[in-house]
């Protein structure tokens, strides 16, 4: 019994020792990380608007003419109507209890803009109209994806350099990479870049008020690779 289990520790521990044995076979070599940042401007700006039914002098302004009047301000704004959808339509519930005639009809919109200055015309333009409420609800880039390649290539590009570097610095230096591993970020989080929010109270007929800047878009990169040591 005794030397029945001294064989299998015997097989374990050889077979522990070729594993380990394969494992660093490739020794010589060494691993180091690279990062790359970068910022850009957004160019898909996505808005929501909101045009509510309110009662101005005991008479309600309908659905109908908001409508009218803010297709006119996309107009007036050189914003071509293809890129506006329809998200919601439907009725306030907040005269609950009341006649159907007299509840709030609710139309939302999404629009897409280009820029912050296409977003500045728009406000502008949309000053005489009575909006409900209006917000950016998300920014975006249309070649992000790209954008995040290009940016993963130099941080490898970094990695390798910086392996070149320090196998330089010990009198050797590196060859081809044995393993290149990249590492997933988020770019940003689209509901807190969106840095422009207004609302109906901007509205009061006395001018276009001014949107706040958008902060740019950040995008990182992180690469580890090894290289052999020659």
């Amino acid at each position: 019994m005794k030397s029945r289990i001294l064989f299998v520790a015997l097989v374990l521990f050889s077979t522990v020792a070729f594993a380990q044995q394969e494992l660093f076979r490739g020794e010589h070599f060494i691993e180091v990380s690279g990062n790359a940042q970068q910022e850009i401007e957004p160019n898909e700006i996505y808005v929501r608007i909101s045009l509510l039914e309110f009662e101005e002098n005991r008479a309600k302004v309908a659905l109908e003419k908001l409508d009218k009047d803010f297709l006119d301000a996309i107009k007036n704004a050189g914003i071509e109507k293809k890129r506006l959808e329809l998200a919601t339509v439907g009725a306030d519930l907040g005269k609950l209890g009341r006649k159907d005639k007299d509840s709030f009809r609710e139309k939302v919109y999404q629009l897409k803009l280009t820029s912050g200055t296409e977003l500045t015309t728009l406000v502008e333009k949309l000053g005489a109209v009575k909006v409900n409420d209006i917000a950016v609800t998300r920014v975006s880039h249309s070649e992000l994806e790209k954008l995040r390649l290009d940016l993963k290539i130099k941080a490898l590009q970094a990695a390798r350099d910086k392996a070149d570097a320090l196998a330089k610095s010990i009198g050797a230096g590196i060859g081809a990479p044995l393993m290149i591993r990249e590492f997933e970020n988020n770019p940003f989080p689209m509901s807190e870049t969106a840095n422009v929010m207004m609302r109906a109270q901007a509205y009061d007929g006395g001018g276009a008020q001014e949107p706040t800047a958008f902060r740019k878009i950040t995008i990182q990169a992180q690469v580890t690779a090894q290289f052999l040591i020659k």
